[in-house]
C-alpha cells in the first residue's frame, strides 16, 4: 500500500482517519459512562433513598450483573452474523440503538424489569464495540497508525468509566440519562457522513464506490484528478505517497487475488492456519481475563481492604481509575513505535512481577510493617493497573483483529468475543472465591501463574502485526 512511513501523524493523509476513529469512540466513551454510572447508582437503588419508586435486593443486583453477560454473548452472535451481511457502516449505526435503549429504560424504570432490560442492552452494546469498531477502524486506516487508532478505545472507555463514577455525586438520577443520551445521537449524525469501508465494498463488487471510499479515508485525489497537471500543482499532496489509482488498484488486487471476495464456507474456519490463529486469539483472551486485569476493577476496594493498608479503599480505587487512563494513553502513543508484541509481553511480565510482589508483601509482613508502609499496596497495584492498561488491556482487541484470517475476520472476531465472554464469566465467578476462600496472596500468585504460562506461549507463537496489511493473513 502507501509508503507513508515518514508522514506526520497529523498530516492531511491521516486527518480523516483520526476524525472517524474519534467519532466511533464516542460510543466507547458513552458506554464507559454507563458502566461507571451504574456502579454507584446500584448502591443508591438498594437504599431507602432510591430515586425510583422501588428498591432492589442483593439477588436482583446479581441478576443485573448476569444480564450484562447474557447481552454481551447475544450481541457477539448477532454482530458476527450481520457484520458481513449488512456491512460495517450499518452495524456502526446499530451500535447506538441498544445504547440509547439503556438510557431510556434507566430513566423510565417503573420496576426491576426495566433495569434488567437496560443492563441486557448495555451488554449488547459492549459486544458491538469489541466486534464492529475494531474491524471498521482497522479497514479504513493506514497500517502506520492503525494500532494507535484501535488502541485508543481503552482510553475512551476508561475515561468514560471515571466520568460515570463521578456523575451521581453531582447530578440527579433522572438528569444523567437526559444529558448522556445526546452523545449517541451526535454519534449517529456524525457517522452519516462516513462511507462504507473500501474492503467491504470491494467484496460486494462495488468497485467505483469502493474507490471513492478509499479516496475519502486516505484524503487523496480521485483517479481522474491525479491526471490533471493543474490539480497536482495546486493541491498539496503528501510525500512520499503513491497515486490514488495505484494504491487502490493494489488493494483491489489483494482482495480479488486473495479470494477475499469469494463466499465464506465452513472450510475457511477449519484450515490449519485458521485454527492456529484462533488458538492464539483464545490464549490472548485467557490472559486478558484470568490475569484479572478486568476483574480487579470490580473488586478493587476489596483488594485494598484485604491488603492491610490503612488508606481509604474507595479513595485508592479512584486513584487506580486515573492510573488506568494513563496506561491506555501510553498504549496509544507507543504501540506504533515499539510494536504490539513488545508492549504486550512487557505488560504481561511487569504485571506478573507486580502481582507476585503484592502477594509477598501481604503474606510476609506483619501489621506494624503494613502500617509503616501503607503506601506499598497502592504503589504495587498502580503498577499492576498501569502495565495491564498499556498492554494486556489496551492491545488485546488490536492484536486479535490483526492476527485473525482476513477472509473470515468479522466472524472470527465474533467467535473470539464469544470465547472472551465465557472467560469473563469464569473470571468473575472464580475471583471472589479465590479472594475470600484462599486469601489475597494465593489469588495474586494464581494470576501471576496465568501471566507466566500464557506469556511463554505468546513469546514463541505470537506474530508481530505492526505494519501488516489487513488484506493478508
Amino acid at each position: 500500500m502507501s509508503n507513508s512511513a515518514n508522514i506526520s501523524m497529523w498530516s492531511k493523509r491521516y486527518r480523516m482517519q483520526i476524525l472517524v476513529a474519534i467519532v466511533a469512540h464516542i460510543m466507547t466513551f458513552t458506554h464507559g459512562i454507563s458502566l461507571g454510572w451504574l456502579s454507584p447508582i446500584i448502591q443508591v437503588l438498594q437504599s431507602s433513598e432510591s430515586p425510583l419508586n422501588f428498591t432492589i435486593t442483593t439477588e436482583q443486583v446479581s441478576w443485573i450483573g448476569s444480564l450484562f453477560g447474557i447481552g454481551f454473548l447475544v450481541g457477539n452472535i448477532f454482530f458476527g452474523l450481520t457484520l458481513d451481511r449488512l456491512g460495517r457502516k450499518l452495524n456502526m449505526y446499530l451500535l447506538a440503538i441498544p445504547h440509547i435503549l439503556f438510557w431510556v429504560l434507566s430513566y423510565a424504570a417503573q420496576s426491576i424489569d426495566y433495569l434488567y432490560a437496560a443492563r441486557f442492552f448495555a451488554g449488547f452494546t459492549s459486544s458491538g464495540l469489541y466486534v464492529v469498531i475494531p474491524i471498521f477502524i482497522s479497514e479504513l486506516s493506514d497500517k502506520e497508525i492503525r494500532g494507535a487508532l484501535t488502541a485508543m478505545a481503552m482510553g475512551f472507555l476508561s475515561t468514560g468509566i471515571l466520568v460515570g463514577y463521578a456523575l451521581p455525586a453531582y447530578l440527579d438520577y433522572f438528569l444523567v440519562p437526559c444529558i448522556i443520551i445526546i452523545l449517541p445521537i451526535i454519534y449517529l449524525i456524525a457517522a452519516w457522513a462516513f462511507p462504507e469501508t473500501p474492503q467491504c465494498l470491494l467484496k460486494r463488487g462495488r468497485t467505483e464506490r469502493a474507490e471513492n471510499s478509499f479516496n475519502f479515508y486516505k484524503s487523496i485525489p480521485k483517479r481522474e484528478m491525479v491526471l490533471s497537471h493543474k490539480y497536482k500543482r495546486d493541491m498539496e499532496l503528501p510525500e512520499p505517497t503513491m497515486p490514488a489509482s495505484s494504491e487502490f488498484d493494489e488493494l483491489k488486487e489483494m482482495i480479488l487475488s486473495g479470494g477475499l471476495a469469494t463466499p465464506i464456507t465452513i472450510k475457511d474456519f477449519l484450515t490449519r492456519s485458521a485454527m492456529f490463529k484462533f488458538f492464539t486469539a483464545f490464549i490472548v483472551c485467557i490472559l486478558n481475563q484470568f490475569s484479572s486485569s478486568f476483574v480487579f476493577v470490580s473488586y478493587m476496594s476489596a483488594i485494598f481492604a484485604s491488603s492491610g493498608s490503612t488508606m481509604d479503599p474507595n479513595e485508592c480505587t479512584i486513584y487506580m481509575g486515573v492510573v488506568e487512563i494513563a496506561g491506555t494513553v501510553t498504549s496509544t502513543v507507543l504501540v506504533e513505535r515499539f510494536g504490539r508484541k513488545v508492549l504486550f509481553l512487557t505488560s504481561t511480565a511487569t504485571m506478573a512481577a507486580s502481582m507476585f510482589a503484592f502477594g509477598i508483601f501481604v503474606q510476609f509482613t506483619d501489621e506494624a510493617t503494613k502500617a509503616q508502609y501503607e503506601w506499598a499496596p497502592v504503589v504495587l497495584m498502580a503498577l499492576v493497573v498501569y502495565t495491564a492498561a498499556f498492554g494486556i488491556v489496551g492491545l488485546t482487541y488490536t492484536i486479535i483483529v490483526e492476527i485473525l484470517p482476513a477472509k473470515i475476520r468479522g466472524q472470527a472476531q465474533a467467535i473470539s468475543m464469544v470465547f472472551m465472554s465465557i472467560c469473563v464469566f469464569g473470571a468473575l465467578h472464580l475471583y471472589p472465591m479465590f479472594l475470600y476462600n484462599y486469601g489475597l496472596p494465593v489469588t495474586m500468585y494464581s494470576c501471576t501463574g496465568v501471566c507466566i504460562v500464557c506469556g511463554i506461549y505468546l513469546i514463541i507463537f505470537l506474530e508481530e502485526t505492526r505494519g501488516k496489511s489487513m488484506e493478508q493473513d
